[in-house]
């Protein structure tokens, strides 16, 4: 008779349980991703040194930012583009 009792309580444990759960947060909607069709992938290999330089230079969480930066003002040409990142640079290690 022992084991029906706990039974019984185990039930009704779990259905307290149950009853007594949070309700579940409504469901977010999806983000929407950038267009990724021109977009490509470009990485190199550089120094463990020269990656913490980099990310030193850059500031936290900006080195992909500031290579973007830096290919983009080389294909352009664009020597204020470049000049202002190094100049960001070395006020960033100040």
């Amino acid at each position: 008779m022992s084991e029906k009792k706990n039974k019984t309580t185990k039930k009704a444990a779990s259905k307290t349980k149950a009853e007594t759960a949070p309700e579940t947060k409504a469901a977010k909607p999806p983000r929407e991703k950038a267009f990724k069709e021109d977009l490509m992938t470009f990485a190199f290999r550089m120094p463990k040194t020269e990656s913490a330089a980099l990310h030193k230079a850059a500031g936290a969480g900006r080195a992909s930012r500031v290579m973007r930066s830096l290919a983009g003002a080389f294909v352009t040409g664009d020597r204020a583009v470049f000049e202002s990142i190094v100049k960001e640079a070395r006020e960033q290690r100040a």
